[in-house]
């Protein structure tokens, strides 16, 4: 086995910050010394071999498989290589991504891929509430890269989204795209209420009509979106039948007017139904 694998030895009821493991800060280190990395579990420090087995050596790719969804930052700041979570995440999972790739096999909890900027986070489950927002303190969420939910996104996904692209393949909660700046949003399953309340600019394209949107939204008629000939390879299977033959159909609506209505939302079944 050529790179790392950390399997947790058993669950711990405290949750646990993964901030250190990533594949470029683990790259110089000894197993050994990798081993000695402390973990704060509750009021107490834990050194990460009490808590983890360890197989492999540091290479460019880093696999965790969590014994429970309470691994918090796991992939937090990284700028390089490849981090594999065979399982699913805790809170914050890809924050601050600056480049390489977090790849979730399970789920994930609220505030994934909060402040990233560059790079991918590619989640094969649910997400939490949050998605790409901003991280504590800060006024402007996800920056640059790609985020994929292969399940369902909580409320407040994308929230003051400043650049970059998130595909949601299942449902968004309410509030999609809230205080949206600039960037892309699509979901290919169903939104919630009060879809792209305060946008400014950007783009929310969705499946079906959400619950709700602001009335300070205009409607703008039928619009030929010339941008998803380059969306359509990333968009794959969950928006082949939707997008079949609607090219030049989509409802169009502008806003929110209240903040400049430079936003667009973009509907592909304006009755609601698939």
């Amino acid at each position: 086995m050529s790179d790392l694998v950390l399997t947790q030895l058993a669950a711990t009821r405290q949750r646990l910050d993964m901030t250190p493991f990533t594949p470029e800060r683990l790259a110089d280190m000894a197993p050994q010394d990798i081993a000695r990395i402390p973990l704060a579990v509750g009021n107490r420090k834990v050194e990460a071999g009490e808590l983890f087995r360890m197989e492999g050596r540091p290479g460019e790719t880093l696999t965790i498989v969590p014994a429970r969804a309470n691994l918090d930052h796991l992939g937090a700041g990284m700028s390089r290589g490849r981090l594999v979570v065979e399982g699913d995440a805790g809170e914050l999972a890809g924050a601050g991504l600056a480049g390489g790739h977090v790849q979730v096999r399970g789920s994930a909890g609220g505030r994934a891929g909060a402040g990233m900027v560059a790079g991918g986070l590619d989640i094969a489950g649910h997400c939490g509430d949050c998605l790409g927002g901003p991280l504590t303190g800060n006024t402007r969420g996800m920056a640059g890269g790609t985020i994929r939910v292969r399940g369902n996104a909580g409320h407040r996904a994308g929230e003051r989204l400043r650049r970059g692209l998130v595909i949601i393949d299942g449902d968004a909660g309410d509030y999609l795209g809230a205080n949206l700046i600039a960037g892309t949003i699509t979901v290919a399953g169903r939104a919630g209420a009060w879809c792209g309340s305060g946008m400014r600019r950007g783009t929310l394209l969705l499946a079906r009509q959400p619950a709700s949107m602001p009335s300070t939204f205009n409607a703008n008629g039928a619009w030929p979106p010339g941008f998803l000939a380059l969306y359509r390879p990333l968009l794959g299977d969950p928006w082949h039948g939707v997008l079949e033959g609607r090219d030049d159909s989509l409802q169009r609506h502008l806003g929110d007017l209240a903040e400049g209505g430079q936003g667009e939302l973009l509907i592909a079944s304006a009755a609601g139904n698939p």
